[in-house]
């Protein structure tokens, strides 16, 4: 081999780990400058329940501490998921302790226990999300409906979002936040964690969900008397009022007439989104709610049957002592209406879904345009 030869490979050699080192050096400098930018930018924030809430956001409030996260996250193949937040914040007599927990599921299949587990969504006095966004809130705790592409067998997947705290006074666990504490809106927290649990899973091609006007606060259930004329009925409902109430024998008349005992709780009124709660006694007696936007109708599928509730109604559905669940065709648009009762007793004809769950349909369906349901005698 000629020294020319020689030359030229060790010359090539040289080139080749040059260019070696060359890449290797770029390849680091590279590396550091994401490190640094992950950092340094938004990028390193933690972001809490499968990615949902920054760790510098609501929720959280300023001074948040100890915070503790148990989750289990949706993916493609596992459209389900579950997370647990808990964290301490405030000082002194208002130091308290916080637990949000976020699921993303479908419900019970089987009738009785999907019953029960709507029955839980819809507790509170629910405010409808604007925009008609198929979902409703109260103060710290609601749902919201996923699109259709993220069913499961048949069912629509629902993000829910509970809270409770303990105060300093150490009285128990308290529903929602603090209020100097609460979130401004839960309903942006819903849709964070809607359009996130949409996202890993894959499931729909639909445009994210936006809140695009800011939320109405909703109505705590607390004791309010929404309507001071009581023929005008009880959540301004015409026809939802009260028989005599010296006609109830387990009146108690030291306690004055049934209509100063009853408080009215409201929690939404829109076209297609109705929701009220009366409370005899300190406790709630009946709930009533009329639902008219798609993906929340869906969720009462399959449990109304198809049978009428009674002769001359033209709905679908069942009315007992226990409360009443019926579906209808309003103006072309399938709506429920539901009554639920509680541990409360108002010791009136409001007790008893055969008689107060009718006017509340009566009403509340000509106020939406819906065509009488059932025959008037």
């Amino acid at each position: 081999m000629s020294y020319s030869t020689l030359r030229a490979a060790g010359h090539a050699e040289r080139k080749g780990r040059v260019l070696t080192g060359a890449l290797a050096i770029t390849a680091l400098v590279a590396a550091l400058v994401a490190l640094w930018q992950t950092q340094s930018t938004p990028l390193a924030r933690r972001a809490y329940c499968w990615g949902s809430w920054p760790e510098d956001g609501s929720p959280f409030r300023g001074g948040a501490r100890d915070r503790v996260a148990e989750e289990s996250a949706p993916s493609r193949g596992h459209p389900a998921g579950l997370c647990t937040l808990r964290w301490r914040a405030g000082k002194g007599a208002g130091e308290y302790e916080q637990r949000v927990e976020l699921r993303l599921g479908t419900g019970p299949e089987a009738a009785g226990p999907r019953r029960a587990w709507l029955d839980g969504l819809f507790e509170g006095g629910d405010t409808a999300l604007p925009g008609r966004l198929p979902g409703f809130t109260t103060a710290g705790a609601g749902a919201l409906v996923l699109p259709q592409g993220c069913d499961v067998g048949g069912r629509p997947s629902v993000v829910t979002l509970t809270s409770s705290y303990a105060d300093a006074t150490g009285r128990g666990r308290h529903p929602g936040f603090p209020a100097a504490a609460s979130p401004p809106d839960t309903g942006a927290l819903l849709v964070r964690a809607a359009n996130r649990a949409a996202a890993v899973t894959g499931c729909s091609s639909a445009p994210p969900m936006r809140m695009r006007t800011r939320a109405v606060p909703a109505v705590p259930m607390l004791p309010l008397r929404v309507n001071s004329d009581p023929p005008q009925g009880r959540c301004a409902i015409p026809g939802l009022g009260v028989d005599d109430p010296s006609s109830s024998p387990s009146a108690d008349p030291s306690k004055g007439s049934a209509e100063d005992r009853l408080t009215d709780t409201v929690g939404s009124v829109h076209d297609d989104f109705q929701t009220c709660a009366i409370a005899g006694d300190g406790q709630w007696a009946a709930r009533f709610t009329m639902v008219g936007r798609p993906r929340i109708v869906a969720l009462f599928d399959g449990l109304t049957g198809d049978s009428p509730p009674a002769p001359g109604w033209r709905a679908h559905g069942r009315i007992d002592t226990d409360g009443a669940l019926i579906r209808a065709d309003c103006a072309g648009r399938p709506t429920v209406f539901t009554m639920r009762t509680g541990p409360g007793r108002t010791h009136t004809r409001l007790d008893d879904p055969r008689t107060s769950f009718p006017a509340f349909v009566d009403a509340v369906g000509e106020r939406i345009g819906c065509a009488h349901l059932r025959a008037r005698g």
